[in-house]
């Protein structure tokens, strides 16, 4: 793919005909008549049309036949047309990188992060990208580096100013802190309750962050990396960065710019269905670890209706003690919990339903329908069939860079039979285990195709939808709602 100026484009003028004949094919899929908008798709790109759409179009056609050959071709083509919009590119770096071709995804990738290097999404684009490559060679480390170029010397003296200020509300935060501890152990002597640090019901500043916008709720929340309050709102602590890392791969501001994604990608499908977020609702965060998805959605959850949980009593520990509010309890690997039924209306799990045996996610399942009230919704994410395309090509280095790829490498050996039991509906796990609590008897690798929630998770359930899309998210989200 050549490179292309995305920040002086030449004026692209369009053939009115070409233009016309993709309306038609429009109109033709939007009625259903597929054969004859692929026919007028494929004369088109014969043609050598400049318009994206075409390419583009034929390229998802060619995915739903598992021809990924076609499909990245196709997509070459639309992402190198003069109209071609940014996300066409960066749909086709998604496809390349995960036909193993991390050189070309990167490259495909360089004029976006010349143009805009402080874009999040494509910087975490990047991310998973270069995560997920078994090693890089010395050129094109060295070109993604110098596309992520330094900072000016005026932005360098701004973020120093910004620092020093940084380091001085820590340290006025930090006496707070010792204040607080002291008064709490003078009460305790006195046989004095624990004094409320804060009541979000007679607060007026959960209402004024439940109305951000995206954008300004996020910036709060990568701020408070540094500064744990908003506008007098206590906002949660963070374990140390290793912890962090350990559990999720990244830590602090790159970790939530990531767990955002997730948070806005559930809030939409929940929106489309007719489900608000109002703070009124109770939010179940499963598998909540270090509390990244508890704060993210206490934009649209009152904190003191924010619940989380997990399996390992340590993580429950570190949410309590970085929390100034919410609800952190421990929950055994397999249910029954000691959660009240129909308490919840929203249940969400980040990459816990990735790694569940069949059993134990089955049961998790039947256990959200207990606790959860008619009409709830629950949003899990699972690995999606890429997955087994990552392994094959994991087994295929001679060392591993994380441990997690070592793993990965001794699961799912035999592709084109898991690829078939998938296409099939088939429940895919690997029993790897995941240390301390986490052993292998219920927690692994796990791949949950659409065929398999439609036959067992959907007795209580309606299937809201199903993406396993990893332009939209890394792994596959699954939307259920209970039945009324």
């Amino acid at each position: 793919m050549n490179e292309l100026d995305i920040e002086n484009k030449p004026p692209f003028r369009p053939n009115t005909d070409h233009l016309r004949r993709s309306t038609l094919a429009r109109a033709a899929s939007e009625r259903g008549d597929l054969a004859e908008a692929f026919e007028i798709l494929r004369d088109l790109v014969e043609e050598g049309t400049q318009l994206w759409q075409p390419y583009h179009n034929l390229a998802a056609i060619a995915l739903t036949q598992n021809d990924l050959e076609t499909a990245c071709n196709l997509l070459r083509a639309a992402a190198d047309q003069p109209d071609a919009p940014t996300h066409v590119i960066r749909q086709f770096a998604t496809l390349t990188a995960s036909s193993g071709d991390t050189r070309t995804a990167l490259a495909t990738l360089s004029p976006l992060i010349r143009a805009n290097a402080a874009d999040a999404d494509l910087l975490a684009q990047v991310r998973e990208i270069v995560s997920a490559a078994p090693n890089i060679s010395p050129v094109v480390w060295a070109r993604l580096v110098s596309d992520l170029r330094a900072p000016t010397p005026e932005q360098m003296a701004q973020l120093a100013s910004l620092e020093a200020k940084d380091k001085e509300i820590l340290a006025l935060t930090s006496d707070n802190r010792r204040l607080a501890e002291i008064i709490d152990t003078l009460r305790s002597e006195l046989r004095l309750p624990r004094m409320e640090r804060w009541n979000s019901r007679t607060s007026d500043v959960w209402t004024a962050i439940h109305e951000l916008d995206d954008h300004a709720w996020l910036d709060a929340l990568l701020n408070s990396v540094d500064v744990p309050s908003y506008r007098g709102f206590p906002m949660a602590g963070f374990p140390p960065e290793a912890l962090q890392i350990g559990m999720v791969g990244s830590s602090n501001q790159s970790a939530l710019r990531e767990g955002f994604n997730f948070y806005r990608a559930v809030r939409d499908v929940c929106s489309k269905h007719g489900q608000s977020w109002n703070g009124e609702g109770k939010l179940l965060d499963f598998g909540t670890g270090w509390g990244r998805y508890a704060r993210i959605f206490m934009k649209d959850f009152r904190p003191e209706n924010v619940i989380g949980v997990d399996v390992d009593e340590s993580y429950i520990r570190i949410c309590r003690e970085t929390f100034p509010y919410g609800r952190f309890e421990a929950v055994p690997a397999l249910p029954p919990s000691t959660l009240d039924e129909d308490t919840f209306d929203q249940i969400i799990a980040y990459s816990v339903f990735s790694h569940l045996a069949e059993h134990a996610a089955t049961a998790w399942i039947r256990e959200f329908a207990r606790i959860l009230r008619p009409g709830g919704i629950v949003a899990v994410t699972t690995q999606g069939r890429s997955l087994l395309q990552v392994c094959e090509r994991i087994r295929e280095q001679a060392t591993y860079e994380h441990p997690w790829h070592r793993h990965l490498a001794r699961s799912f050996t035999n592709r084109v039979a898991c690829e078939a039991a998938y296409d099939a509906g088939e429940y895919l796990y690997s029993a790897t285990g995941g240390g301390d609590v986490r052993s292998a008897d219920f927690y692994g690798e796990a791949l949950i195709p659409r065929g398999f929630v439609e036959r067992h998770w959907c007795d209580a359930f309606e299937l809201v939808d199903f993406i396993d899309d990893r332009g939209f998210l890394p792994q596959a989200l699954i939307v259920l709602r209970k039945r009324g």
